[in-house]
């Protein structure tokens, strides 16, 4: 099978797309006939082995469809990918393998210059949406226009077909992240997918009030926005951030044996586990910090004390 020029490898499978190039329009119209938003994409990037050079060949005049382009890249990724944005127009600015750091860093860098949204995506996320679902990707700023009283900030998650692409480590900590945010704020959220959307007041205030280094971003900066406005926090339910770091180890993965090997090789270790689920607690209680929850947790609901 063939994705976007790639070769996807054995066990491995991506949403499909018309593979003719659509240009993604570079203002996004308002369903109400306001101003249009002028989008910016903000990054990180860690990518040591240039993986992801190739996608970016591909796919990167879609960069194009932004009003700007920030990306926040670590000092140890391959520096042709950094010349290869550059080309493209985007700044690259010092980025942070601590991704909570990173994600502040390039958001920073476009509020400074002024933009009416922005969205905010791990840029193999990005890659992979953009190669497989450009319509969707493109169709974020206008789908959230319409939305009364308009966002500030939109937890950008996953369809059940996407959330189940991914690793069983993965689900289950993830599962278990959005159900406890969920609880915590009365709806429905899948926040853990890498990606959100925000107004120019959403990220005003996260870049005032986020203090987080790691990716617990991930349910802190929701919870800014909904202890500041409940009405003011969305969620919208994509195809394209499906599990795509298979795609960028196509190598790997035939040496494994396909797809399924490989995830089970990768994932299936008791250490991954520890750090999933560790990092789940570890949002989770960033939430609760911020929306002051849990503070009357008892030491037999915690689990602390027992043998």
């Amino acid at each position: 099978m063939r994705w976007r020029g790639v070769s996807l490898p054995k066990g491995i499978t991506a949403g499909a797309s018309d593979n003719s190039f659509q240009h993604v329009p570079r203002v996004a119209q308002r369903g109400d006939g306001a101003v249009p938003i002028m989008t910016a994409l903000t990054a990180t990037l860690h990518d040591p082995d240039g993986r992801l050079r190739p996608a970016l060949e591909e796919r990167g005049e879609r960069l194009e469809g932004y009003a700007a382009v920030y990306v926040a890249a670590t000092a140890a990724t391959d520096r042709r990918l950094g010349e290869m944005l550059r080309e493209r127009g985007a700044m690259v600015i010092a980025g942070d393998e601590r991704i909570g750091v990173a994600r502040r860093a390039a958001l920073g860098a476009a509020v400074d210059r002024g933009h009416a949204g922005y969205l905010a995506c791990d840029f193999d996320r990005w890659l992979h949406w953009a190669g497989c679902f450009p319509e969707e990707l493109a169709g974020v700023p206008s789908r959230l226009a319409k939305r009364r009283p308009a966002p500030w900030y939109a937890c950008l998650g996953r369809t059940g077909r996407a959330f189940a692409s991914h690793p069983p480590v993965q689900r289950a900590a993830e599962r278990a992240t959005n159900h406890a945010l969920s609880l915590a704020v009365g709806r429905r959220l899948d926040a853990t997918a890498g990606a959100c959307w925000l107004s120019a007041e959403g990220a005003g205030l996260i870049l005032r009030e986020s203090v987080e280094a790691t990716n617990a971003t991930d349910l802190e900066w929701p919870a800014l926005i909904h202890r500041a406005d409940p009405r003011r926090l969305a969620f919208l339910a994509t195809e394209g951030l499906e599990f795509e770091t298979a795609i960028f180890a196509a190598a790997e993965v035939a040496e494994a044996g396909g797809g399924a090997a490989w995830v089970r090789a990768r994932y299936e270790r008791p250490e991954v586990w520890l750090a999933r689920l560790r990092l789940a607690a570890d949002s989770v209680e960033a939430a609760c910090r911020v929306l002051g929850c849990g503070n009357e947790v008892r030491d037999d609901e915690s689990g602390r004390g027992r043998r």
